[in-house]
């Protein structure tokens, strides 16, 4: 089943190869997770124009280190697609194999970053999908803010990040 969440019918998204490749995995797990988000939210887009955030788990772990529910909300992390041509199956089978790696020893994710272009989240419904979404884009305002006052944020401890993961029974 489906929810249409317009009030007017719309053409489909340009990135339907990507709804539809991950929709077709989720279809196939049967797991709670049936819905699917992409946008564009500027702070995040930002941060994939370095590569120092590009690399594996860099911008998750920064990201969690700036306000705790960042790691509640989001607590599989951030992976990172390469730039990929937006609209192509290429892009969507990058983001497949970042939320259901074929290895099972990689990290999945239920949020992807498209370098240069966009985000890409799964949840339970719309709301869990965006809501990932938005406290990331929450924790990059953060630190950019910080960045702009002329400082590097400390972000919150390993320990700090650690006794989070315990108390709230978060993977990682």
């Amino acid at each position: 089943s489906y929810v249409i969440i317009a009030a007017q019918p719309v053409m489909p998204t340009s990135e339907v190869a990507s709804h539809l490749t991950v929709h077709n995995m989720l279809i196939a797990e049967g797991g709670q997770k049936k819905a699917t988000v992409h946008t564009h939210p500027i702070e995040l887009v930002a941060m994939s124009h370095t590569p120092k955030f590009l690399e594996k788990d860099v911008l998750t772990y920064l990201l969690w280190s700036m306000i705790p529910e960042t790691k509640a909300f989001c607590p599989r992390g951030l992976g990172i697609v390469p730039y990929k041509m937006p609209s192509s199956v290429e892009l969507a089978d990058a983001a497949y194999r970042q939320l259901h790696p074929e290895n099972p020893e990689l990290d999945d994710y239920d949020v992807v970053m498209w370098e240069k272009h966009g985000v890409f989240a799964v949840g339970t419904d719309v709301m869990d999908a965006f809501d990932q979404i938005d406290v990331l884009t929450k924790a990059a305002q953060i630190y950019i803010n910080a960045r702009c006052m002329g400082f590097e944020p400390d972000g919150m401890t390993k320990e700090q990040m650690q006794e989070l993961t315990d108390v709230f029974h978060l993977p990682k």
